[in-house]
């Protein structure tokens, strides 16, 4: 396969792609107010909600020329709440008390020590305290208002999600994946994920995919495990199509795309990210 792999800003990298090439975009961009990843001025350190979700669907609209007439656009997005402590951790313990380092290094490089929501004046509707933000909702909305047309909104259930430790609402247990295409004519290859049915025969598998969460070791998360990516990849893009991930993050869109047959185009503006991708693609073709 022939992938193109490159560490730098996607806007600036995208140029070097042909117009109207890419059959499938999946990706996970950072969500609002979660992580540090690059610092000041990054995607998901915005001033508000809004601000992050106007951002977010400008992001998608430059890229939207690289894109063929009948591509597939899957986008991973997470939710907050407002006033939470969006990523503040007080604690390094793992699952048996105990503080270690590496802990210790990653959540204060990647979560920091201090919330991460910028300070807004509540106002007694959707800025206050416990108010979830439906920050996934209305970035699928502002999508539609700028012509995407929104095909489908899987529901991402993990049925491994650690317990919470609220007790005035129910844990969170999902994610939404939403299925964008420019035009009402697109490549979709629905046999390829159909599952087997109670009467024995293959069906559609829905819009509710209960799929486990995939860690990472060492300084590392992976949003999407690998399995998510491959049911994406297989309905999504043609064999010896070219995949696009604009936020690559740990390469899962590059190692399943050449485990399935498919060109990659992976961009990561983090060196730290870019460098481990690198790694765990080199080391999924030797235990292949």
């Amino acid at each position: 396969m022939k992938h193109t792999i490159a560490c730098g800003d996607t806007l600036e990298l995208i140029k070097q792609i042909e117009p109207a090439s890419i059959d499938l975009l999946v990706t996970s961009p950072p969500y609002w107010a979660k992580r540090v990843y690059n610092g000041d001025g990054e995607i998901g350190s915005e001033e508000t909600p809004e601000a992050y979700v106007s951002r977010l669907a400008d992001f998608f609209d430059e890229l939207r020329p690289y894109l063929k007439p009948t591509a597939n656009v899957f986008i991973n997005v997470g939710d907050t709440y407002f006033g939470s402590g969006a990523g503040a951790w007080s604690k390094y313990l793992d699952n048996d008390g105990n503080v270690t380092q590496a802990q210790k290094d990653r959540k204060e490089k990647y979560f920091t020590t201090k919330p991460l929501q910028p300070k807004i004046k509540q106002n007694g509707k959707l800025y206050q305290n416990k108010q979830l933000l439906l920050i996934p909702s209305r970035f699928a909305i502002e999508m539609q208002e700028r012509g995407w047309l929104l095909r489908d909104d899987i529901i991402w259930q993990k049925p491994n999600r650690i317990p919470a430790s609220v007790t005035d609402r129910l844990n969170n247990t999902y994610e939404h994946v939403f299925h964008f295409v420019l035009n009402k004519k697109y490549f979709f290859d629905l046999d390829a994920i159909k599952v087997l049915g109670a009467n024995g025969r293959m069906k559609n598998p829905g819009d509710v995919w209960a799929i486990n969460t995939q860690p990472l070791t060492g300084n590392h998360t992976a949003t999407f495990p690998e399995q998510l990516v491959e049911q994406i990849v297989l309905c999504g893009s043609p064999k010896d199509g070219i995949v696009f991930d604009p936020f690559l993050g740990t390469g899962t869109t590059w190692i399943v795309s050449d485990r399935l047959g498919r060109n990659c185009i992976g961009f990561e503006i983090n060196q730290e990210f870019f460098d481990f991708a690198q790694s765990r693609f080199k080391e999924s073709r030797v235990s292949e």
